[in-house]
C-alpha cells in the first residue's frame, strides 16, 4: 500500500499546471513574410518547424514532471504493508528493549567497551518513542532481570536508566528473556509492538532448554528487531578453573594448585603473568605461552602458613576484559579435628587411640573420646567430623536412625568389624539404611600358617598422597586370618584389594557423608594390621579425609547460584549474616528441615569470596566465581535467530547503519523521497541538454509565403 507520511504537501501539485500555463501564454503570433520565391526553403522549413515542436513539448512534458516528482518528494511517500499499525496515527507503543549487559559485553572494540555501543544504540531507539510509549528495559541474564518494576512511560527515567546499566557477571539467557518479551506482547492492548534486542550474538545464550516448543511464535503486529554489537579486538585472557591436586591439605606440607588459562584473541601471546594470591599475599608467579584460542594449564606449589578458614585467587595481568582476570579459591586447613571412637569394649579402640594421639601429652589436630556402643545413644554426633566403629556388635532402630541423620548431615564414619560383629544385625540395620553392599554369612577362617595378603591398592586415592614414594608404592601387607566377603549388584570404590580380589577398604558416600569401610577386624585373632607400618598413617589419613580436610570439595558456585549450607547447633548462638565480596552484611535466618537447621542464601551477583559469620565467627566460606562458557567465542547467525522467532516481523539493524531511518522505513514502510528526488535530477540534466540544442534554434518561428501575383 503506498502512503503519504506528510500529505499537507500534496497540495503543492498544483505548481505541476505551471509550465503548462506558461506553455499556453507565451505562444506568439506568427508572423507573415512575403519572398520572392519558396524554392529553397520550404524543405528547410518543415524539418525545423517540426524539431521545434517536438522540443518544445519535450521540455512542457520534462518541466511538469520535476514539479510533480519534487512535490511528490517532500510528500514522503512510502511503500507499507496493509497489516501495519500506523503510529503517525496516534496509535500507542509497547517496546522491550532487551540491552545485554553479561560478561562478554565487557569487551572492547576500537577502544571501547561492547556495552557502551549498545547504552548508544538503545539511547537512539529510545529517542524515536514519544511520550506515553509503554516501554520496558530488560537485560538477558540467567535468570533474566527488569532495570525497573512494571512498564514505564517517562523517557527521562528511561535515559537514566539505560546510561547507568552497568556489566552484570551473570551468564547470558536470549531465550528466557524472548519469551518474556513476548508475554508482555500477548497481554498489551496497544495495537503498536516492538521488540529489541541489543547484543553481541553470543550463542551460548540462545539455547533452546527453556523452551520446550522449539521455538518463540510472535503475533503478526509485532515487530522485533536485532541490533548485534560485535567486532570485539584486543587482547584477552580469562581463568577457565582453579583446583588442588588430589591430596589432603596440612599445614606445612606442600599443596598442589593447578589453574587453566585460556587465550579467546586470535592473536599468539608470549609472557604473560600468572599470579597466585593466598589470604592477601603472593605466593606464586608463572609466565605463559599461548596460541590464539588455546588454553593451557599451570601449577603452582604453596606451604599453608596457618589453619582455619582460607581464602584466595588467581589473577592475569590487565588485558581488553578486566572483569575476567580472577578467579577465586577457599580451602580448610584444619586445627582439630574431634574423633569419637565406639567399640564393644575397651581394649576394641586401644589400638585407634595409640594411632590416632600416640603420646598423652602430645601436641596433635585430632582430638579423641572413647565410648562403648551401650553410650553411642546418648551422645551428640554433630559434635564429631569423624566416628569410629570398632568390633561394634549390634545395633538397634534408634542407633541406626541416630547413624543415618549424622552421615546425612556430612559426617564421616569408619568402620571396622571384628569377632562380636552380628552380620545380619549389621546388614538390616545399618547396611539397607545406608545403601551398602551386604556383608556374606560366611566368614573365611584360615589355618595357622596360611593368611590373606594385600593385592592391588589405588594409590591416586588423597589417603596415599605423599605416603609412600612414588617410585616404590609397596606396602608390607599385614596377615589376615579373617575377613568378611560381601556381596554388591554395583560396581565398588575399592580402595585397597585382597590379593583374591575381594575388598579390604571400600568407600562409599551416603548423601552428604562418607563412610570408610574396612572388611576385618583390628583383634590380633583376626589380624596382625596393627603391628603393621600401614596402620598409623592409614587411619589417620582416613580421619583427615573424611573430616574434610581433603581438596575434593564439591564443585565451585557460580554467580546467580544458591548456597545451601547445614549448621551445628553451636553456631546458632548468635546472630548469623553472610558476608559478600564488597562487605555488604545481609542477616540469615536458618530454616529447620528433618531436625536439622540450614540456610539458603541466593544473592550471589559479584564473584568472590562469601562468608557465613555467627557473631564475630567465620563459620564456613564459599567461592562464587563467573561461568567461564560466558566467554567463549562463538556466535549465532542472524538467520539462526529469525528461525527462532516465528511470525511477527523481523528486521536486523547493523551497527553501521542509521537506526532512526530502519525504524522509521519499519514503521511508516519504505520511503520513496530519495529516488524520487534522483529522478527529478535526471529530468533537470535532461531538460539542460534539450535546452542546449534549442538555443541553436531561431527562438522566433516565421512562416513563408509567397507573395500574390497581381
Amino acid at each position: 500500500m503506498l502512503t503519504f507520511l506528510n500529505y499537507a504537501i500534496l497540495s503543492g501539485l498544483a505548481a505541476a499546471a505551471i509550465p503548462i500555463l506558461i506553455h499556453l501564454f507565451a505562444r506568439k503570433k506568427i508572423k507573415t513574410v512575403y519572398f520572392s520565391s519558396l524554392k529553397f526553403l520550404k524543405e528547410l522549413q518543415k524539418q525545423k518547424i517540426r524539431r521545434l515542436k517536438i522540443r518544445q513539448i519535450l521540455l512542457l512534458i520534462l518541466r511538469t514532471l520535476m514539479i510533480l516528482f519534487l512535490v511528490l518528494a517532500f510528500a514522503r511517500p512510502a511503500l507499507k504493508s496493509t497489516k501495519s499499525a500506523t503510529l503517525e496515527s496516534g496509535a500507542k507503543l509497547t517496546a522491550v528493549i532487551i540491552l545485554d549487559n553479561t560478561l562478554s559485553m565487557g569487551g572492547e572494540s576500537q577502544g571501547r567497551r561492547l556495552l557502551d555501543r549498545a547504552k548508544e544504540r538503545a539511547l537512539e531507539i529510545l529517542n524515536l518513542m514519544r511520550l506515553g510509549d509503554e516501554i520496558y528495559l530488560l537485560y538477558p541474564q540467567e535468570p533474566p532481570v527488569f532495570a525497573h518494576e512494571g512498564p514505564r512511560y517517562n523517557l527521562e527515567s528511561l535515559r537514566e536508566l539505560i546510561e547507568n546499566t552497568e556489566l552484570s557477571y551473570s551468564k547470558t539467557d536470549y531465550v528466557s528473556s524472548l519469551i518474556i518479551a513476548n508475554e508482555i506482547m500477548n497481554k498489551s492492548n496497544n495495537i503498536n509492538q516492538e521488540i529489541y534486542l541489543i547484543c553481541d550474538m553470543q550463542k551460548n545464550g540462545l539455547k533452546l532448554a527453556n523452551n520446550g516448543n522449539g521455538g518463540i511464535v510472535l503475533n503478526k503486529s509485532v515487530k522485533f528487531f536485532l541490533l548485534p554489537i560485535t567486532e570485539v579486538d584486543g587482547e584477552n585472557l580469562n581463568i577457565l578453573d582453579v583446583r588442588f591436586g588430589n591430596q589432603i591439605l596440612e599445614k606445612g606440607k606442600v599443596i598442589e594448585l593447578e589453574t587453566e588459562i585460556r587465550n579467546n584473541s586470535e592473536k599468539s601471546l608470549k609472557d604473560k603473568l600468572v599470579h597466585l594470591f593466598i589470604n592477601g599475599k603472593r605466593v606464586g608467579q608463572r609466565a605463559v605461552d599461548l596460541e590464539g584460542n588455546s588454553s593451557t594449564r599451570v601449577l603452582f606449589r604453596m606451604i599453608p602458613e596457618q589453619t582455619g578458614l582460607q581464602s584466595g585467587f588467581v589473577m592475569l595481568e590487565d588485558d581488553a576484559l578486566l572483569e575476567d582476570n580472577r578467579r577465586y579459591l577457599t580451602f580448610n586447613i584444619l586445627h582439630e579435628i574431634p574423633v569419637l571412637l565406639v567399640g564393644g569394649h575397651k581394649a576394641d579402640t586401644h589400638y585407634l587411640k595409640l594411632a590416632l594421639h600416640p603420646e598423652k601429652d602430645a601436641t596433635t589436630y585430632i582430638k579423641i573420646k572413647e565410648v562403648l556402643y551401650n553410650d553411642l545413644v546418648e551422645r551428640n554426633l554433630d559434635e564429631y567430623p569423624v566416628v569410629i566403629l570398632s568390633n561394634v556388635p549390634q545395633f538397634n532402630n534408634v542407633i541406626a536412625l541416630k547413624l543415618k541423620r549424622y552421615l546425612a548431615g556430612g559426617g564421616g564414619l569408619i568402620v571396622f568389624l571384628g569377632p562380636d560383629v552380628n552380620l545380619r544385625n549389621y546388614n538390616e540395620f545399618i547396611h539397607k539404611n545406608l545403601k551398602l553392599p551386604l556383608l556374606s554369612e560366611s566368614i573365611r577362617n584360615l589355618g595357622d600358617d596360611q593368611f590373606i595378603a594385600l593385592g592391588k591398592i589405588d594409590y591416586s586415592h588423597p589417603i596415599f598422597r605423599d605416603v609412600f614414594e612414588e617410585e616404590r608404592k609397596k606396602v608390607e601387607s599385614p596377615h589376615l586370618r579373617f575377613v568378611v566377603s560381601i556381596t554388591s549388584e554395583s560396581p565398588l570404590d575399592k580402595i585397597i584389594e585382597y590379593s583374591t580380589g575381594l575388598p579390604f577398604l571400600f568407600e562409599s558416600q551416603f548423601q552428604q557423608g562418607r563412610i570408610m569401610y574396612f572388611t576385618t577386624g583390628l583383634s590380633e585373632e583376626w589380624s596382625n594390621l596393627t603391628l603393621r607400618g600401614i596402620f598409623v598413617p592409614l587411619i589417620n589419613r582416613c580421619v583427615t579425609y573424611l573430616a574434610g580436610g581433603t581438596s575434593e570439595e564439591k564443585d565451585e558456585i557460580l554467580i546467580g547460584e544458591e548456597i545451601a549450607f547445614y549448621l551445628d547447633r553451636k553456631d546458632m548462638s548468635t546472630e548469623l549474616s553472610m558476608e559478600k565480596p564488597d562487605g555488604t552484611q545481609i542477616k540469615i535466618k536458618p530454616e529447620v528441615f528433618k531436625g536439622k537447621y540450614f540456610i539458603r542464601f541466593q544473592d550471589t551477583d559479584q564473584p568472590g569470596i562469601y562468608t557465613l559469620n555467627s557473631g564475630v565467627k567465620k563459620v564456613a566460606q564459599w567461592t562464587v566465581n563467573y561461568d567461564p562458557t560466558e566467554l567463549e567465542s562463538e556466535y549465532f547467525e542472524t538467520a539462526e535467530l529469525k528461525s527462532l522467532m516465528r511470525g511477527g516481523q523481523v528486521f536486523e539493524i547493523k551497527t553501521a547503519g542509521n537506526i532512526a531511518e530502519k525504524l522509521k522505513e519499519s514503521r511508516f514502510g519504505k520511503e520513496l523521497w530519495k529516488y524520487l528526488i534522483a529522478v527529478t535530477l535526471v529530468l533537470l540534466v535532461v531538460e539542460m541538454f534539450i535546452m542546449r540544442e534549442k538555443a541553436e534554434v531561431p527562438e522566433k518561428s516565421t512562416k513563408l509565403q509567397a507573395p500574390k501575383n497581381k
